[in-house]
């Protein structure tokens, strides 16, 4: 079963291949500096190595948003966003694969009753405008200092093709690898926890299972760029704004910046290190970057020959595609929950007892307004929270609280899970001793394994007085997510 549920991330690899790639080699194409065989090779190359050796990126604020927790509702959402994408993507236009998966996780959060971070929401919706206007201020810049350069050199026309063609295949390569790194989570990262494969000892070397996963997605990915990606490149290169060789390649610069800007952990610690607030590690849209970067070069050029009309399907299909995932994967949830019997999320009691009363007090909140609700249980965490609002007392960060503490979650400890699908390596020497010691253990709620492990230093949260703080708090965040939907233990066991 679990390999007809992994057709739908290959399903959204293909549709990130068929769009995503013309947000980087499009411009190169159109301008005749590359051709599309070339183009779409260095893709796949570059995208492949991306996504097998650094198969990750900034996930943690998608899944914050909502934690897609059972196969079925994976599946579904990946295949909502891949409909999405690929019905926008038939008409040439270009359409972020975040904001798809945005909108068909905020449709799971509906159809399942769990609530939506608002908060995450904005910072996401935001970034995809920070990042749409910063491409295009970075590529005005390059082409107001590029361009006298050029006109005062000296360099023959044959030798400046060569170097423009040069530096759109470097670049694009880059551009390339960060995309496969970034983006393959979107593709199969739902379904890391569930991977069937085992890991393959090749010697000197080591496939994990995760890789092998990571493999699976790079592939649809590249059957996206030979299949349907030539398309998508004509929007991006040619019909928004014609680009020249020279502009195509600062369009692809300012588009490499901006990822690496949005993307890079090493850059926010270096932030932090000389006492700067860091910038958010939040998934940005490469499409969104690319169009910025081309808008901004036709602004600087006088605007005049800037195709406002492809413009505005554009920016249509950015605000719809969010609205048509959700709206995809709500109905299509609905049909795989109750045509074809899969479950789609995990059904989850949160109780009102002894234990979590107490808990409740032990973090501070006063729990004599909890009469209406001590005793009882609920099956829906809107419905939790509805309560507790009614109630007039409790702000939105004190309710989320209580909600977490009252949710029943059994989990068992058992680190051989961990290490066949390779993710040991997600945690220091020190924390994987902590949890070695609890191999067996078994708890009733999340908050007992988070109190269990803080016992031990390299598990316990920080107080957030400095940005360093909050960041170890978040990784930490993270992990601890990756311990519950690993040590799951479902109550018919």
């Amino acid at each position: 079963m679990i390999f007809i549920y992994l057709l739908s991330g290959l399903f959204l690899g293909w549709s990130l291949g068929a769009n995503d790639t013309g947000n980087i080699f499009g411009a190169a194409v159109e301008t005749r500096m590359l051709k599309f065989k070339t183009a779409a090779l260095i893709a796949s190359i570059f995208i492949f190595l991306g996504a097998v050796f650094e198969g990750s990126g900034p996930s943690g604020t998608l899944g914050r948003l909502g934690s897609v927790d059972a196969l079925g509702g994976a599946f579904t959402v990946a295949l909502a966003a891949a409909l999405t994408i690929t019905a926008i993507v038939r008409t040439g236009i270009p359409v972020s694969t975040s904001q798809t998966i945005v909108g068909a996780i905020i449709g799971w959060n509906f159809f399942s009753g769990r609530l939506t971070d608002f908060r995450n929401l904005l910072t996401i919706v935001s970034s995809w405008v920070i990042a749409f206007v910063l491409s295009g201020i970075i590529a005005a810049l390059l082409f107001y200092l590029i361009r006298p350069v050029i006109n005062r050199g000296k360099i023959h026309l044959l030798e400046q093709d060569v170097y423009v063609r040069l530096g759109l295949i470097i670049i694009g390569a880059f551009g390339a690898f960060s995309l496969g790194a970034n983006n393959i989570a979107n593709v199969v990262g739902v379904f890391v926890p569930v991977t069937p494969f085992k890991d393959i000892n090749l010697g000197s070397f080591t496939l994990s299972g995760v890789q092998q996963l990571y493999i699976l997605g790079a592939i649809s990915i590249i059957v996206g760029i030979y299949t349907y990606s030539h398309k998508v490149m004509r929007t991006v290169g040619k019909d928004i704004f014609h680009l020249s060789p020279v502009t195509a390649l600062i369009a692809v610069t300012a588009e490499a910046i901006v990822l690496f800007i949005f993307a890079s952990r090493g850059l926010q610690n270096l932030l932090l290190s000389i006492g700067l607030p860091p910038i958010p590690l939040v998934p940005v849209s490469s499409t969104q970057i690319i169009v910025g970067a081309v808008v901004g070069i036709g602004l600087v050029k006088g605007g005049k020959n800037i195709r406002y009309n492809i413009l505005g399907k554009v920016s249509l299909a950015w605000i719809a595609a969010p609205v048509i995932a959700f709206f995809f994967a709500f109905i299509a949830l609905f049909i795989v929950q109750n045509v074809f019997e899969q479950t789609v999320y995990q059904k989850t009691i949160y109780t009102f007892n002894h234990t979590t009363i107490s808990q409740i007090e032990k973090e501070g909140l006063d729990v004599n307004h909890l009469s209406s609700v001590n005793g009882r249980k609920f099956y829906r965490e809107m419905v939790v929270y509805q309560e507790l609002k009614a109630e007039k007392y409790f702000s939105r960060s004190e309710i989320l609280k209580i909600i977490r503490i009252t949710e029943i979650y059994p989990l068992k400890v058992n680190t051989k899970l961990l290490r066949d699908k390779g993710l040991a390596i997600r945690f220091t020497e020190q924390q994987w001793e902590a949890l070695v010691k609890l191999e067996g253990r078994e708890f009733r709620h999340k908050w007992q394994l988070q109190e269990t492990l803080a016992k031990d230093p390299s598990w316990q949260i920080r107080k957030e007085i400095t940005e360093r703080d909050k960041l170890h708090n978040q990784d930490l965040e993270e992990q601890f997510n990756l311990l519950f939907r690993t040590f799951y233990l479902p109550p018919e066991q």
